[in-house]
């Protein structure tokens, strides 16, 4: 795993060095719904190395990341039409999946934008709206300020202390890349101890 993080690393380096920096990031987080790995610590590096840019990769990464979820939605949504009258009584009995519902509907805009504000997977989140036909307008709104907001708080925090953080990433970059793998297996462990 530190051999990936590595090429991970040093490939952030050469791309966030680039001049064509914001099609790199916006590229990965358009690709946020594929990748199995979280994007933050690829996208304070980016920060880091232009830090005159760091507006500019903050609005690139909410509105890739926005898209992907979208895409992700629609998914969730279509794909449920085709298989979900044999999931519910096969996978997942009738009333936890009731009760899953009666939650997310419940809670639509505070799911929607504590996920997108945490380090939770885009996949999960964008799917499982699709999936519950969480109104797609909520969704979409609550999800990008949730980003807007994250990736704000990121960028701020890199504008900040970007020296002092700079040189945890350069010499801590496995362990923060493992830490933030961590909470999203975190997040998974929690939604399935919630549906059960």
């Amino acid at each position: 795993m530190r051999k990936s993080t590595t090429k991970l690393y040093n490939w952030a380096i050469c791309k966030a060095s680039s001049t064509r920096a914001p099609f790199w990031i916006g590229l990965l987080f358009f690709l946020e719904l594929c990748l199995l790995m979280p994007l933050d610590a690829v996208f304070m590096f980016f920060c880091l190395q232009k830090r005159k840019n760091i507006f500019l990769y903050i609005m690139i990464a909410t509105a890739a990341s926005c898209a992907s979820a979208l895409i992700g939605y629609l998914l969730g949504h279509f794909f449920w039409d085709l298989v979900g009258h044999w999931v519910v009584p096969h996978l997942v009995s009738t009333s936890t999946f009731g009760k899953l519902t009666g939650y997310l509907t419940q809670y639509e805009s505070w799911t929607i934008f504590i996920g997108g504000l945490l380090p939770f997977p885009l996949k999960a989140l964008s799917l499982v709206a699709g999936v519950f036909q969480l109104g797609i307008l909520p969704f979409i709104s609550y999800f990008a300020a949730a980003r807007l907001i994250r990736f704000a708080l990121l960028g701020a925090t890199m504008a900040i202390y970007g020296e002092k953080v700079k040189l945890f990433v350069d010499r801590h970059f496995h362990k923060l890349f493992m830490v933030l793998g961590a909470k999203v297996a975190a997040a998974f462990l929690f939604l399935w101890v919630l549906a059960h």
